[in-house]
């Protein structure tokens, strides 16, 4: 646990315990007990659903994601998966330049995800399709390509290697 936050678990526990004291216990009603009873149900059942995703779910999510951005050649959206810092110094217009507009890329799937603290190594195979110069006949193929994600403010981000 980081110091100074509370973790949705301790926070619960803490509600529990005030709505324990507030309704009696168990010692007042049945009525009471009846009440406390649904409500420490109600608040473990619902403790489920609070849990968050692994990184390897989450980042594998969000790399597929800007893929098929890329495929649809929405560059913006695509350009919104990279760190802040790679944005801070490299604008949209940067970033559709070095992407250019010989390859058409036809999706991913990721193979491998690696996650350590805050940084994922993810493996992803990537389809794509190119015109041949100067016959114009079209090569569709797939290759093996790594990124790097990083966890920052919260949210995963690619690190472009260039």
């Amino acid at each position: 646990m980081i110091k100074g936050k509370t973790t949705i678990t301790e926070g619960a526990f803490k509600f529990l315990q005030v709505l324990f004291y507030w309704t009696g216990g168990f010692s007042r009603s049945s009525r009471n007990t009846g009440l406390t009873l649904f409500f420490l149900t109600w608040v473990i059942a619902g403790l489920g659903g609070c849990s968050s995703p692994p990184p390897e779910e989450v980042v594998g999510q969000r790399a597929v994601e800007r893929w098929q951005a890329l495929a649809q050649r929405d560059m913006e959206k695509a350009y919104s998966y990279l760190s802040p810092g790679y944005r801070a110094v490299n604008s949209l217009e940067l970033y559709q330049a070095r992407i250019g507009d010989k390859v058409q890329w036809k999706g991913a799937t990721v193979k491998k995800i690696a996650c350590a603290d805050n940084t994922c190594d993810v493996t992803l195979t990537l389809r794509y399709r190119y015109a041949t110069p100067p016959t114009g006949s079209h090569y569709e193929g797939e290759r093996p390509i790594k990124e790097k994600w990083t966890q920052t403010e919260d949210q995963w981000w690619l690190l472009p290697e260039d």
